[in-house]
């Protein structure tokens, strides 16, 4: 499996762009979803913040693997609550704990 994880961030010109908050999942192949789901709800869990969803988008990182990808948009860079709490110590345990766990329940472990 391939798992890609990132900060998401919006364009400067975005309005009210530091409001828009959570975590996201995407993937780009159907095969790709089961992964995408279970991993999503470890995301969302280890983050704790607003759950925008599962969604499907032609990425390339997503996209040119021959085993299932996601990309994990931890929270958001641009909203300084999210941007704080990514950089602390316990959220990206709790997150590595959660992904973990994510990646044993697709396996079926």
């Amino acid at each position: 499996m391939f798992i890609s994880f990132h900060g998401n961030s919006l364009d400067v010109t975005y309005p009210n762009r530091d409001k828009v908050n959570g975590s996201e999942t995407y993937y780009s192949r159907s095969e790709s979803l089961p992964l995408a789901q279970i991993l999503h709800k470890h995301l969302v869990a280890g983050t704790g913040f607003k759950d925008n969803g599962v969604r499907s988008k032609s990425l390339h990182v997503t996209r040119e693997t021959s085993m299932p990808a996601v990309l994990l948009e931890v929270g958001y860079l641009t909203n300084p609550g999210n941007e704080t709490a990514m950089f602390t110590e316990t959220l990206q345990n709790n997150l590595a704990r959660e992904i973990v766990a994510g990646i044993y329940e697709y396996l079926g472990l």
